[in-house]
């Protein structure tokens, strides 16, 4: 949000990242207009058929849209697991960003994304590293 964004979308499966998110964009006076955190079913059934997520239909809604730009920092076997998912979220041509990884994991990630990413750029800090390119524009990772 302080570089320029003017709207964004949180979401995660944990409920404490999830109220860490919100407490954080308060102490960064970045309110409801500009920043909305949801918590997402964990269930593929209520992905799948809304009937089933009770009060978890508008966070339904938030994860079946399309994003310019998608994040995700988890841990190396979720990042390999959920790479589908993840570049899901974004539009065909968006950015994808791959971080909380260790340096000696980098070809791990390089191998499954190059499927759906192209320019592909890394960059590294204190052995942590982040990868990131434009989602393919005939990608479909479902």
């Amino acid at each position: 949000m302080q570089l320029g964004a003017s709207f964004s979308v949180g979401i995660d499966i944990d409920p404490k990242a999830v109220t860490s998110a919100q407490r954080n964009a308060a102490l960064n006076n970045i309110g409801s207009e500009k920043m909305q955190v949801y918590l997402v079913p964990t269930t593929i059934s209520c992905i799948t058929d809304q009937s089933q997520c009770g009060d978890e239909e508008q966070s339904v809604a938030v994860i079946a849209k399309k994003y310019d730009i998608v994040i995700a920092n988890i841990l190396l076997n979720p990042l390999l697991d959920l790479a589908d998912q993840i570049v899901d979220y974004a539009k065909p041509g968006g950015i994808v960003g791959i971080s909380g990884i260790l340096y000696e994991q980098l070809p791990k990630i390089e191998e499954r994304y190059s499927q759906y990413l192209e320019g592909v750029s890394v960059s590294e800090m204190d052995g942590w590293v982040c990868l990131s390119g434009k989602k393919k524009a005939d990608s479909r990772s479902n």
